[in-house]
């Protein structure tokens, strides 16, 4: 399939695609016609790395979760994963931040609200 193609089905654009491919995240062949093409089996892994990278992951992560999609160590499975919770703790650290922000600024509109007839 053509990078068009690719975009449609992951839900990923041809630029990021393009990085994707860059930094050797998906491959492709080339057509005689100068074109990408690539397999159906990039759809996933295409996917995957753009939640990922929305997720706020690094690339180097990124690239070692995808690795784990083919056949690497228990090792780099292991650390693998304690990466990922590493980033889902700190994910965690800073939805509490978050939210303690929140209910601050909440209390700071309730009390602006009842002072004045806003």
């Amino acid at each position: 399939m053509k990078i068009g193609e690719l975009s449609r089905r992951s839900g990923v654009s041809a630029r990021s695609l393009r990085y994707y491919e860059q930094h050797g995240l998906i491959a492709s062949e080339r057509a005689a016609n100068g074109y990408r093409v690539y397999g159906d089996d990039v759809v996933e892994r295409a996917h995957s790395a753009h939640l990922l990278f929305e997720l706020g992951v690094h690339r180097e992560l990124v690239r070692a979760v995808l690795a784990c999609a083919s056949d690497v160590s228990v090792e780099v499975h292991r650390a693998t994963r304690d990466q990922l919770a590493e980033v889902r703790d700190r994910m965690g650290d800073r939805i509490t931040e978050l939210s303690r922000a929140h209910e601050a600024l909440s209390s700071v509109v309730d009390r602006v609200s009842l002072t004045k007839d806003v």
